[in-house]
């Protein structure tokens, strides 16, 4: 089933970003959609995450996106935020720093957006 637009939620360490980002537009295409809104926790400024990943974005121009940081302690802010969006479907990626953060956003997703999920990357971490 091709999905309209991909909830993306991504928390990782700076140098992971780019490799990272090519695999969420990866399962964003093979999803058939070409639309994702991420959602990145992280402390970094928005212009340095777009420094991280450039070439990924630029390798996968034919994807529609919207990027949103959010500091780790805005979690109830984004959470407030995500009762407006409609969602198709959703994609978590995580690195093995961040899975408990991560795991805690995901358990507190409304049900409705938790149904529509397609990967999970951070509950297959040991």
């Amino acid at each position: 089933m091709p999905y309209k637009n991909i909830l993306t939620l991504i928390s990782v360490n700076n140098d992971n970003f780019e490799n990272y980002f090519r695999k969420i537009f990866l399962d964003v295409r093979s999803s058939g959609s070409k639309k994702t809104t991420i959602n990145v926790f992280t402390e970094i400024q928005y212009q340095e995450l777009v420094t991280l990943i450039r070439e990924a974005l630029l390798e996968n121009i034919d994807i529609g996106y919207e990027l949103f940081l959010w500091k780790k302690n805005e979690v109830d802010i984004f959470l407030k935020n995500l009762e407006k969006s409609e969602v198709d479907g959703l994609l978590v990626y995580c690195d093995d720093e961040n899975k408990v953060f991560m795991s805690k956003i995901v358990d507190n997703l409304p049900t409705a957006i938790k149904r529509n999920l397609i990967k999970d990357f951070c509950r297959k971490l040991s």
